[in-house]
């Protein structure tokens, strides 16, 4: 059995699994198997569940600030970024940046982040920001050919 870090999105349903399993008297083997717990969650899990019940294994919020944009707000940043140009908002530039995203925030929310901030709402949201490829449109340095007159 490959040992694996439990997503946190999906830890409510695996642990009413475990209560649910434990409850029909299933196996810690069984149990172990089926949820791909390693021995020590699941006895841990065992353990909190005896002292306190379903409420003991309910997953608990993560620790940090909150956030500044509401659920409503972070839902139309989304379907503004997903799909559309920056030049659809009078950006001059055609990706989605921490920076545009930033002003974009600003100008239409009020809000103002980091880019450290926007990079970390972003993958929340199942996106990433783009970084722009740098190319030299000439070449720095020309050849010419034949003499220089001089």
């Amino acid at each position: 059995m490959k040992e694996r870090r439990l997503p946190r999105r999906e830890l409510p349903e695996i642990r009413s699994q475990f209560v649910r399993m434990v409850d029909d008297g299933i196996g810690r083997e069984s149990i172990m198997s089926a949820l791909r717990l390693k021995r020590a969650t699941y006895f841990q899990w065992r353990r909190l569940y005896r002292e306190g019940g379903v409420q003991a294994l309910a997953v608990k919020p993560l620790p940090g600030a909150k956030s500044k944009l509401t659920e409503q707000q972070t839902s139309q940043l989304r379907s503004w970024l997903v799909g559309r140009d920056p030049r659809q908002f009078q950006f001059d530039f055609a990706l989605w940046t921490r920076v545009i995203v930033g002003e974009l925030m600003k100008t239409r929310f009020g809000v103002e982040m980091t880019p450290q901030g926007i990079g970390q709402l972003l993958r929340r949201i199942g996106l990433s920001p783009q970084r722009p490829l740098y190319r030299a449109s000439e070449p720095f340095l020309t050849c010419r050919s034949g003499s220089s007159g001089a």
